[in-house]
């Protein structure tokens, strides 16, 4: 199984270095760290008092991934879900924020117990919030106990090739990322054994 460390050192590794999109809303990125998101975590790193695109100059590799292991592995608490959950969260997490990757698996969850209530008798639904609380974490075992965990992983990866679908149809401009999001979603697919 790939490991959430792999995953981030991937991420970096492919999103590579300096990158000034004219059609990436987030503006410049380095190692896949967007003046956008720098600006929002305060980030300085040549300690004038700003964010600016001096500061994503300066981002390393090593930087990087230590900014989304901390901002959407620990912060989101993917760390505390099922190992066989955290990779297709964490690198949707990077890509798009916490919140839809984790309202997928959500909607997942209660999807495969609503769909198989013989298997999970007396369990209701979860909230769907986009957050990872003590009921998340405990309806995600309790499901990956009795059903592959590749049935979730693919709902996952299913609901973000929406989103990106979705997402390209409401922002023309962002199309040209298409071909390279749907890839990175459909990384994760597993086979269902």
């Amino acid at each position: 199984m790939t490991t959430v460390d792999q995953i981030l050192t991937d991420i970096v590794r492919r999103e590579g270095g300096l990158v000034d999109h004219p059609a990436d809303p987030g503006g410049i990125t380095n190692h896949g760290i967007s003046l956008c998101y720098a600006k929002g975590i305060g980030l300085d790193l040549d300690g004038d008092g700003d964010t600016d695109a001096d500061d994503i100059r300066r981002v390393t590799p090593a930087e990087a991934v230590e900014r989304f292991r901390e901002d959407f592995y620990l912060s989101p608490r993917i760390h505390t879900l099922p190992a066989a959950l955290q990779p297709v969260l964490v690198d949707w997490a990077v890509n798009s924020g916490s919140a839809p990757p984790i309202l997928a698996l959500q909607r997942a969850l209660n999807q495969v117990v609503a769909t198989a209530a013989d298997l999970f008798p007396g369990l209701e639904a979860i909230t769907e919030d986009g957050r990872i609380g003590p009921r998340t974490r405990a309806r995600a075992q309790a499901v990956l106990d009795q059903v592959p965990a590749a049935v979730i992983v693919n709902e996952i990866c299913d609901a973000r090739v929406r989103f990106y679908r979705a997402l390209a149809g409401a922002r023309p401009s962002q199309r040209v990322f298409l071909r390279g999001w749907l890839a990175r979603a459909n990384a994760f697919r597993e086979v269902v054994r």
